[in-house]
């Protein structure tokens, strides 16, 4: 038998992870669409590959799963106000926002990120109430910063608990 929705829950808040903004052009109306995620991973190496979850509730839903692009910005540690503007459903998070575009792709970046990745939508796989979403990267930039995190329904910013051994040689 699963476990229950709140343990579940509980579950994803012990679990400390990077903030980014998932975003892309509505294939319609070519007005933005984005969202918040949390779920954001590397995939593959060869060829070069990343994934988010998107849940089949979100407002971008349809928008996100029938672009054939999208971008993330991994977003900094002082990009919070953008990460919980961007966790809420409606158009005028879009609105409060300015975007640049990719420098590869046509697709939305928040500026002021940490990273910009620019993706061709490869595959979608439906799995419970989400579809995960990946990505082919054929353009990405990275820039001096500290990643924004999110855990136990905060967000923060990472801290260094000791000195990385491979940097003292």
């Amino acid at each position: 038998m699963p476990i229950t929705g709140e343990l579940y829950k509980q579950i994803g808040r012990s679990s400390a992870g990077s903030v980014c903004v998932v975003a892309a052009y509505d294939r319609v109306t070519d007005a933005v669409v984005g969202l918040t995620a949390s779920s954001f991973v590397t995939l593959s190496f060869d060829p070069p590959m990343v994934m988010f979850a998107l849940q089949q509730h979100a407002d971008s839903y349809a928008s996100m799963v029938s672009s054939k692009a999208f971008g993330v910005s991994m977003l900094a540690g002082n990009q919070s106000r953008i990460a919980a503007l961007f966790a809420k459903k409606g158009r005028d998070k879009v609105e409060r926002t300015t975007f640049s575009t990719g420098q590869v792709l046509h697709v939305p970046l928040v500026p002021h990120a940490l990273a910009h990745v620019e993706c061709l939508t490869s595959q979608i796989l439906l799995s419970g109430d989400h579809a995960i979403v990946v990505g082919l990267v054929e353009g990405a930039q990275i820039y001096a910063g500290e990643p924004l995190l999110y855990f136990a329904g905060s967000y923060g910013a990472f801290v260094s608990v000791a000195p990385d051994p491979a940097k003292t040689t």
